[in-house]
């Protein structure tokens, strides 16, 4: 299994949407939630981190959509 695959199987990309990063402050205000619970959702592996250069991380769209679709399965 390629690494691809593996992202995509674990995130997959929902097909509607076109962004494939998005900064923390925005991960945020769509989750709903503090900076510090990002990063824990990170170090949970339930967000998935992307660096960029030495001073910039965003974290994936698909890991963001995948998380809003596994709380809505949850409830």
């Amino acid at each position: 299994m390629t690494m691809t695959s593996t992202l995509t199987a674990q995130f997959p990309q929902p097909p509607t949407s076109t962004t494939l990063l998005y900064r923390i402050c925005v991960a945020e205000r769509k989750l709903g939630v503090s900076r510090s619970t990002i990063y824990r959702l990170v170090n949970e592996g339930q967000l998935e981190l992307i660096k960029i250069g030495k001073r910039s991380s965003r974290i994936t769209a698909a890991s963001l959509h995948a998380l809003i679709e596994r709380s809505k399965a949850e409830h």
